[in-house]
């Protein structure tokens, strides 16, 4: 799973419009995400998306989340293939870490098929130092995969909003 700046230029593959060797990143549609502060603590990063992509198998796949603005990346989470464990009927796929509020990195991830095999619901709540979220030209990218057969997915660029406790970002529908 690549999440590099390959050019030195500050932005990592979605966010990179003249990035080598990654297609065009797809929307991640409905995508609110959060921040919220930690108060002595870790701080929080949830949210969810839909992602349009042909059926994979999730359980061999590497899946990761970065979020980054146009200077920094902020939070990097990515979980092996083989971390999510298969529903029975091997359409939800889930992780759980209940240690990560405490140290770090992903706290829950679900990957939902849609009854017509179309696309994804994508959810995940991360923990881990988010101070570096002062721009509100955040941007989220998801990874299923790795490369060559990478799936990234890229949130929409419009500013994110200032709450009393963290970020939201805006929806797209």
């Amino acid at each position: 799973m690549d999440m590099v700046d390959n050019d030195c230029d500050g932005l990592i593959d979605c966010a990179d419009p003249d990035c080598d060797g990654v297609p065009p990143c797809p929307v991640a549609r409905k995508d609110p995400t959060l921040i919220r502060f930690g108060r002595g603590g870790l701080d929080l990063l949830r949210g969810h998306a839909t992602l349009d992509m042909t059926p994979v198998d999730l359980g061999a796949m590497p899946v990761g989340v970065l979020l980054g603005n146009p200077h920094d990346v902020i939070y990097r989470g990515v979980l092996p293939a083989g971390a999510l464990t298969a529903s029975p009927t091997g359409t939800i796929f889930r992780f759980s870490n209940p240690a990560a509020r405490s140290v770090g990195g992903f706290y829950a991830l679900k990957i939902k098929q849609r009854g017509d095999g179309s696309a994804y619901a994508f959810s995940f709540a991360a923990y881990g130092d988010l101070s570096a979220a002062t721009d509100p030209l955040m941007r989220l990218q998801i990874y299923i995969g790795d490369a060559p057969d990478a799936r990234p997915f890229i949130t929409t660029d419009a500013p994110w909003t200032r709450t009393s406790s963290g970020w939201r970002a805006p929806k797209d529908h």
